[in-house]
This record gives C-alpha cells, sequence and structure tokens, in this order.
C-alpha cells in the first residue's frame, strides 16, 4: 500500500508538471525551443534594372545587376598556407603576404581573398583544382555599363546604416522602393550541431524582385548632350555647366547632363560628396537675361506692350542711389520690344517691368514656376529664392526683370520658357515613364499640366519675337538651315560668396526650342564661370546649333523652309 501510494503521488506530480508545461505554459516554452532550435534566414531579392530608351522606345539598360564570384577561404582547412597563399595570389593577382597573413589564422572559420572576380576566371581557376579550404561563393553587385552617363540623373547604390543595399542620390534614391523589391524569410530549424534540418524548412516570405524603371532619357541625345557639354567646357574652360532637353508639350526630360560628374561603379573613389547631386534641380543660380522674355510675357499677356511698342533707350536708368546699364554700356535710343530681346537691353526690360508694377512682375514669376518645385520626380530638389522681392525696393524689381538678385534653378528656367513652346501651359517635368515589376504590372507617368500662365495669343507672339533674336542676335549662330529656332541668351554675374556686390566670375546660359512654331525639344545650356569671352552669345550658341541640328536629324523632322 504504501509502494502503491508512492507511485500515485508520483505519478499526480509528474501529471500536474506536464499540464503546467503543456497546457498552462505552452506558449512560452514554445517560444525558448524556438529561440534554442530555429533558424530563421532572409532570401534577397534583386534590384530593378533602370533603362534609358531610343526614339522607337527600345530599352537600353543604365543600371543592371551582375553576379561576380568572391574567393573565400576556411583557413582551419588549408593544410599548407604558404603555398595556397602563393598559387592564389598569382592567379588572382594579389598580395601574397595578405593572403598568407589571412590564411595563417587557424581558428578563424571565414576570411574573404578577393572580391568581383569575373565568373569564367574563377570555373577557370577551379578546373585546376581547389586547394583544401578554399572555395568561390556568388555575390551580386550593382553595375553601370555607361559609366558616367547621366551618373547624376542614377545616383548608385551603397550600405545603409543596417549595411543592407540602398539607393543614394537620383533614381536610385528616389525609386528605391520600388527598385529593392521585397525580402523573403526563410523559417526552419537547426540540429545540435547548427546546420539546418532539411524537414521543416519552409518559405515564410516568398521574395519579390524589384520593378524595373524606365526613364523617358533619350538614349542617343543624353550621349550628344554630354558630348556637346564635354566640348563647350573644355574650350572655354568653365569651372562646371549642365544641359537639359526636354519635350516642352510633355514635361518628358530627353537628356540631363552635368559637368563635373563622377563613375557610380566607383563611387567611393570620390571625396567630395557635392558631386554626387545634380545641378538640374538640386542647385539654384541667377540666371541673368533668359528671363527677359518671361518679364516681356507678363507685360505682352497684360496688354501693356505689343512687340512693336517702342522706348527710348538712353543706356541708363537711375533708381534712387543705383544706375542700371545696358551690357556694353551704350544707348540705342529707339527700340522696340522685340529689340529688346535681340538685343538683350537691361534698359528695356527695367522699362517692361516699370509698366508691370512690382506685384504682377513677381506675381508671373511665380505663375512661370519660379519660386516652387517643379515636383519633378527625382530627389532633393529646391525652390529657388525670389525672397529678394520680398523688399518691395523697386531696385530690387528692375534686377530681377533681367534675372539678377534672385535665384532659380536650371530645371526651372528650362520649364517657364517651354511654357512659351507650350502655347502658354506649364507642365510638370518627369523623368520616369514606367515602373514594371515581374508579376506584369505596370504603371505608367505621363504629361501633367500644372496651369495655363498666359494665352496662346502671348505665347505666339513670343515665340516670334525669339525666333527674331535667334535669326538677327547672333549673326544666325544658333540657327539651323531651314528651321524656325526661338531662343534667348543670358550673361549673369556670379554673387560674391559674402553676399555683399557680384564677382568677375559669370553664369553663361542659352535656352532655345524647335522647330519654333511646333515644338518637339528645348534645349538649356550652362556654363558656370568660362574663360575667354564674356557673353554667352559667343560661348553657347554654336554649342546649342549642333545639339539642336543632332536632334532635328535625329527624330527626322521636316524643314520649315527649303
Amino acid at each position: 500500500m504504501v509502494i502503491l501510494l508512492f507511485f500515485l503521488v508520483a505519478s499526480g506530480a509528474l501529471a500536474g508538471r506536464l499540464f503546467l508545461m503543456q497546457i498552462v505554459r505552452h506558449a512560452e516554452y514554445v517560444r525558448l525551443a524556438s529561440r534554442q532550435q530555429g533558424l530563421s534566414e532572409e532570401i534577397t531579392s534583386e534590384r530593378g534594372q533602370i533603362m534609358a530608351v531610343d526614339r522607337k522606345g527600345a530599352e537600353i539598360p543604365l543600371a543592371l545587376n551582375k553576379t561576380y564570384k568572391v574567393l573565400v577561404s576556411s583557413p582551419k582547412l588549408v593544410a599548407d598556407p604558404e603555398r595556397v597563399a602563393e598559387t592564389v595570389a598569382a592567379a588572382f593577382n594579389l598580395d601574397r603576404a595578405q593572403i598568407t597573413a589571412k590564411l595563417a589564422k587557424k581558428d578563424d572559420p571565414y576570411e574573404i581573398l578577393a572580391r568581383k572576380i569575373e565568373p569564367d576566371v574563377a570555373e577557370q581557376f577551379a578546373r585546376q583544382g581547389l586547394p583544401a579550404g578554399i572555395s568561390f561563393e556568388d555575390e551580386t553587385r550593382r553595375i553601370y555599363p555607361n559609366g558616367r552617363m547621366a551618373a547624376n540623373v542614377l545616383g548608385f547604390v551603397g550600405g545603409d546604416e543596417n549595411g543592407a543595399a540602398s539607393g543614394k542620390y537620383g533614381i536610385e534614391k528616389f525609386y528605391n522602393t520600388d527598385l529593392s523589391g521585397v525580402v523573403g524569410l526563410l523559417e526552419g530549424a537547426k540540429d545540435a550541431s547548427g546546420f539546418w534540418i532539411a524537414l521543416g524548412r519552409r518559405i515564410v516570405r516568398p521574395p519579390r524582385d524589384g520593378a524595373s524603371v524606365t526613364l523617358t532619357l533619350d538614349y542617343a541625345i543624353q550621349r550628344k548632350a554630354e558630348e556637346v557639354l564635354s566640348a563647350a567646357r573644355e574650350k572655354w574652360g568653365a569651372v562646371s555647366g549642365n544641359v537639359i532637353v526636354m519635350e516642352p508639350a510633355t514635361g518628358r526630360i530627353l537628356a540631363d547632363a552635368r559637368y563635373p560628374t563622377f563613375d557610380p561603379n566607383e563611387y567611393s573613389k570620390e571625396k567630395d560628396f557635392s558631386i554626387f547631386l545634380n545641378p538640374t534641380d538640386e542647385l539654384s543660380y541667377e540666371l541673368g537675361s533668359v528671363i527677359k522674355p518671361i518679364t516681356m510675357a507678363g507685360a505682352l499677356e497684360e496688354k501693356l506692350v505689343s512687340p512693336d511698342t517702342t522706348y527710348d533707350d538712353t543706356g541708363a536708368v537711375k533708381i534712387g542711389s543705383f544706375t542700371i546699364r545696358n551690357f556694353d554700356d551704350s544707348a540705342y535710343h529707339t527700340q522696340t520690344m522685340t529689340q529688346v530681346l535681340e538685343k538683350s537691353l537691361n534698359t528695356g526690360a527695367v522699362y517692361v517691368a516699370r509698366l508691370l508694377g512690382g506685384a504682377r512682375q513677381e506675381d508671373y514669376l511665380r505663375r512661370f514656376g519660379f519660386g516652387e518645385r517643379t515636383g519633378i520626380d527625382l530627389p532633393g530638389e529646391v525652390a529657388g529664392d525670389l525672397s529678394n522681392l520680398k523688399s518691395g525696393h523697386d531696385s530690387d524689381f528692375a534686377t530681377a526683370s533681367f534675372g539678377q538678385g534672385i535665384a532659380v534653378t536650371p530645371l526651372q528656367m528650362a520649364m517657364a520658357m517651354g511654357v512659351i513652346a507650350n502655347k502658354g501651359v506649364l507642365m510638370r517635368p518627369y523623368i520616369a515613364e514606367k515602373i514594371s515589376d515581374g508579376s506584369g504590372n505596370v504603371v505608367m507617368h505621363g504629361p501633367q499640366a500644372v496651369r495655363r500662365v498666359i494665352s496662346p495669343e502671348t505665347a505666339e507672339a513670343l515665340t516670334k519675337m525669339l525666333v527674331l533674336v535667334v535669326k538677327n542676335g547672333y549673326d544666325n549662330r544658333a540657327g539651323v538651315k531651314g528651321y524656325f529656332v526661338a531662343g534667348k541668351t543670358g550673361t549673369a554675374q556670379v554673387p560674391n560668396r559674402n553676399g555683399r556686390g557680384y564677382s568677375d566670375a559669370v553664369i553663361h546660359t542659352f535656352v532655345g526650342y524647335a522647330p519654333a512654331f511646333d515644338p518637339r525639344f528645348l534645349v538649356l545650356l550652362q556654363l558656370n564661370e568660362p574663360r575667354g569671352d564674356r557673353f554667352a552669345s559667343n560661348t553657347l550658341t554654336a554649342p546649342f546649333h549642333d545639339l539642336a541640328e543632332f536632334i532635328l536629324h535625329y527624330y527626322e523632322i521636316p524643314p520649315d523652309e527649303k
């Protein structure tokens, strides 16, 4: 009876304990077991490609992924470190002493000996027989097959604070979520040695590869824009420069080039991070006389002047203690509004601004998009700076009429001139046309009108004036035989860094479009601090001609005149 009672009590205690463990504290013990035996592992997703297009819509890769081989070792399995180091160093052109030092770490289970090895090179080495403790692993890297081309549009891929790949600057950053996809998750159990147990492994969350982004950039036009910019910068010794090519009717960006630039395949070699910025939308400048058509547009729209309205140019305008003069200090006497643009007369721009009045002048600047972000799908866009006009001083409105004292981005300037080319309507610029994933889902981006700024009649009148500017203003160096081309140059002084006055350095800009009365493209060229000639009419008209002629022939646009 005593023995029976003992076993009954023991059985009851065991049953109670099992009830406590299996029922009452079930969740806690499952969690502990999962921690001790469970394994989870991320399944990487492949980053989407970035593509340009040609005029027929064919896609050309600008950013893609490539699988390289990584040479790794397990030093504790290497029998003869000296001999293996000699073999490996000779095969992959590595430092023998460094390889020997890594292979000598007998307690180290894993060492990376070399990265970014071409697969065919790795295969050739492996065919000779891999030494014990030496193996290859796959590593996928982001590559940019065209090197520096469109680097400031693309950006690059680097590691984030957790070491994961993340887009930095440009399209890689703006569309990082789409390009990255979704990392998958694999769960399972491990044995006492820490190895996966095949039975029970399951994919909790399958990976989803990143979507591909097709840009509006035209590969051939981008190439030519960079070529033209490089030649102009070299000829005139400019510190930097930009080129934008866009469609006025849609806002599509066909080319976006800058100098200096960088190779996104080797971005880590750059010491000055400002080189990664895209000055098209991330930097603002005082661009000078290219803004005169915008000032003129307001007065034409308000019917304060016509192209043939005249004024008396005395060569100087006195406003308080300030005197504003023409660029060449000359007086041209009786001049029409068309001649104000042809000869780029500062006094004429001030005359028009005074007719408008400060409030309407600022209103038109803002209607054309200055002082606000364009909304382009690129990171870091700035709004420019019209704060100088808040003072209400007549002198500030006077200088703003010819583009000094207010700062705008090159993209804002291109879109503002695009209003005139597009019959008075401001478009939102965009640079990504299509986002498509592996499941066949496609998101298209298209033209988006922001607002009507001026009437079609005002836009047509301005276009006729700008055609005469190209024809009569620069000895027709910017024109293309057989086509009507509209355009305007600007030469602006660079403000001193202390914010007081201006230096001797200048910024040259040219904005033009063609065919003038049915524009297929608009080009903005900019050279910062060129040397050898003070005026944009001499430095940028020939480059504009070269780029415009190329695009007209590339698109096979029939001439306006024979």
